[in-house]
């Protein structure tokens, strides 16, 4: 990356997240060889929606955010130890900070964080001779929606990694707990030697185990993957409208109780390409299709019709978590 220094002054950004929404803490004070230091303050559901004992460290997008311009750099936050929730910037392995002296400007901070986007933003500060401390809250759209179903299964108002209802999230192959390039049987993990080495017909397993199950490694055990029935739970007792949120089109699902989840047309991966973007949605289940292990239970929709179906495992979809607690 190509530094774009804009002052001679330098700000090295010190950061502390508290994990508990009821923790409180007052702006760290450190040595002066930072300029501005900031603490960062993430926001949860009284339940949690990500694991601290999953996360120990995170990359993050900090922006020195002026009225008319805006530099972007790239940083590191890591756990300051075991046994507390602070994580610090860690800016022996970041960019370095510049901004200008005497005028105004936020601080922009955007980070995943355990499959999850957060996002947060300073107050507006015009910069001295002085060490300068703030507090910025770092808040994800991502939660919960109770829908009122039979079960009392709570489903997540955004897909895995996405930052808002609308987002696409990341994609997955069935199993797998991490995004990647390219979805093919070459690249799918439990694929050797032209053959299915889990999830088969030999080993007996009908549904993911919590290790292959992308949203539970994301955000802890609280979280998993629908089953298929569950899918059906969600369509059978939520009235089904095909509309667009925020320019984006998908179907929303709304429960007895009044409450919605939209579920974008996010397409799928197959190979490097992304196929139906925007033209249909294609969802996981975490159940495998015992007529044939090289599929999984799925659903999908588009402009006309939503169903449940099944799909070739090695395929890159779309997962909406549910919260089983």
């Amino acid at each position: 990356m190509t530094y774009k220094k804009i002052s001679s002054v330098s700000l090295v950004f010190v950061a502390s997240i508290l994990m508990l929404v009821s923790c409180q803490k007052d702006p760290v004070q450190i040595n002066p060889l930072a300029t501005l230091n900031i603490e960062l303050s993430k926001k949860y559901s009284a339940e949690g929606i990500v694991s601290k004992s999953l996360v120990d460290e995170f990359d993050a997008e900090i922006s020195v955010a002026y009225e008319d311009d805006t530099t972007v750099y790239k940083g590191m936050f890591v756990a300051t130890d075991n046994t507390t929730d602070l994580y610090m910037y860690d800016f022996t392995r970041s960019d370095v900070l510049y901004a200008v002296q005497g005028k105004p400007f936020r601080v922009l901070v955007d980070a995943i964080i355990g499959g999850i986007a957060f996002h947060g933003e300073s107050e507006i500060f015009v910069l001295e001779n002085e060490p300068m401390t703030t507090s910025i809250d770092l808040v994800s759209a991502f939660n919960y929606v109770d829908l009122g179903l039979p079960s009392g299964l709570k489903w997540a108002n955004c897909n895995l990694g996405a930052s808002a209802p609308e987002r696409t999230g990341k994609y997955y192959a069935w199993g797998e707990v991490a995004e990647k390039q390219s979805y093919s049987w070459d690249t799918y993990n439990y694929y050797q030697d032209s053959a299915l080495v889990k999830y088969t017909d030999s080993d007996g397993l009908t549904s993911l185990e919590s290790t292959d199950d992308a949203a539970t490694a994301m955000l802890g055990s609280a979280w998993r993957m629908p089953t298929r029935d569950e899918f059906a739970e969600l369509y059978d007792n939520c009235t089904k409208e095909y509309t667009a949120q925020n320019g984006v089109n998908g179907y929303r699902f709304t429960g007895s109780n009044g409450n919605s989840i939209f579920l974008p047309m996010a397409g799928g991966r197959d190979g490097e390409g992304l196929l139906s973007n925007g033209e249909s949605g294609f969802y996981w289940a975490s159940t495998l299709y015992s007529e044939d292990t090289e599929y999984a239970w799925g659903f999908l929709f588009d402009s006309s019709s939503s169903y449940e179906t099944s799909y070739y495992r090695m395929l890159g979809q779309t997962i909406r978590p549910v919260y089983d607690r």
